[in-house]
């Protein structure tokens, strides 16, 4: 699930500085300014996130939730042509981030033995490093297939 979220927000990522400034005409300090701000979202909620899945002792339902927010705002993009709305649908999906992050690691360490942490931590990193290179590669064959289709590499 980690590796084909991670493809899906490289995607994205990939893209959105190009169709925020040259789609919907956002200055460059605007970009910078929002990144800021939704990235900062995900910061504060990633402070709450473990916290949350240690009370209701369930840390695969909270990261369960913030897989799957972050999974529904990718299409979500499709829906919002100007700056609001996609600050709020990208602020929401790094709400998702960061709700899933702690609780991610907390399961990782939990369902792994203490001599195999190293090892399970390792591959989990190896395939954030694979979403990360394979994202960014899978947009640029979408934009080359569908020039200007940004709503094509939103809606994968």
């Amino acid at each position: 699930v980690s590796l084909i979220t991670d493809v899906s927000s490289e995607m994205v990522t990939a893209v959105l500085p190009l169709y925020l400034v040259a789609g919907l005409g956002l200055s460059p300090l605007g970009f910078g300014a929002l990144d800021g701000v939704y990235n900062g979202v995900g910061a504060l909620v990633q402070l709450t996130g473990g916290h949350l899945a240690d009370r209701v002792r369930n840390h695969k339902l909270i990261a369960g939730i913030g897989y799957g927010l972050s999974a529904l705002c990718k299409p979500l993009l499709l829906l919002a042509h100007s700056l609001g709305p996609v600050g709020v649908v990208l602020a929401l999906e790094r709400t998702g981030k960061g709700l899933r992050t702690a609780p991610r690691d907390a399961l990782i360490s939990l369902s792994t033995p203490p001599e195999s942490q190293g090892r399970a931590f390792g591959v989990h990193r190896a395939m954030d490093t694979t979403g990360a290179l394979l994202g960014p590669l899978a947009a640029f064959f979408i934009l080359n297939a569908a020039v200007g289709g940004y709503d094509a590499v939103f809606g994968v």
